[in-house]
C-alpha cells in the first residue's frame, strides 16, 4: 500500500513539473511605433481656444541620430474651431525632420534603448502676436502626445 501512495505521489509530482516545464507563455514582442502629436492652443486668461492660430513643425531632436534637425519647410497649420492642428505620422515625416520611417514612410520610434525618444519643437504664431516655441517629447512609451499651448 505504502508502495502504491509513493509511486502515486512521485507520478502526480512528475505530471505538475511536465506541466510547468509546457506551459506557454505568451511572448511580448516590441515593434515600431508610429507618432503624432495634437496641438490645443488656447488663451490662458478666457481659457477659450484660438481658431486661425498657425502652427509649424520647427525641427527635432532625434536621439537614434544624435541630429537636430531642422524642418526645409515652412509649412503652416492653421487651428480649427476646436483650437486644435493634429500631426499625423505622415506630416511629420513630410516635415523632414530627420525622424525614422517605416517602410510606408510614417515616422516612427523604435523599441530600441538608443531609438526610442524624439523632441519636436513647434512654433505657434499669429499676426500681431510673439511666436511660442514648444518642445514636445514623444517616446516608444508615449508615441501619441496631445498638448495644450497657452497663446496670447
Amino acid at each position: 500500500m505504502k508502495t502504491k501512495l509513493l509511486f502515486l505521489l512521485m507520478l502526480s509530482m512528475a505530471l505538475v513539473g511536465c506541466r510547468r516545464a509546457h506551459r506557454n507563455d505568451p511572448v511580448v514582442v516590441r515593434t515600431s511605433r508610429l507618432v503624432s502629436v495634437e496641438v490645443e492652443v488656447y488663451d490662458p486668461i478666457t481659457n477659450f481656444v484660438w481658431e486661425g492660430v498657425s502652427v509649424r513643425i520647427v525641427e527635432a531632436d532625434n536621439e537614434w541620430s544624435g541630429c537636430i534637425c531642422p524642418s526645409p519647410y515652412l509649412d503652416w497649420f492653421d487651428t480649427g474651431p476646436d483650437g486644435r492642428v493634429f500631426f499625423d505620422e505622415f506630416l511629420i515625416a513630410d516635415a523632414e525632420v530627420g525622424m525614422q520611417l517605416d517602410s510606408l514612410g510614417r515616422a516612427v520610434l523604435s523599441p530600441s534603448v538608443f531609438e526610442d525618444e524624439v523632441v519636436i519643437t513647434l512654433e505657434i504664431d499669429a499676426v500681431g502676436f510673439t511666436p511660442v516655441f514648444v518642445d514636445v517629447p514623444l517616446s516608444w512609451d508615449t508615441p501619441d502626445v496631445f498638448v495644450e499651448v497657452p497663446f496670447n
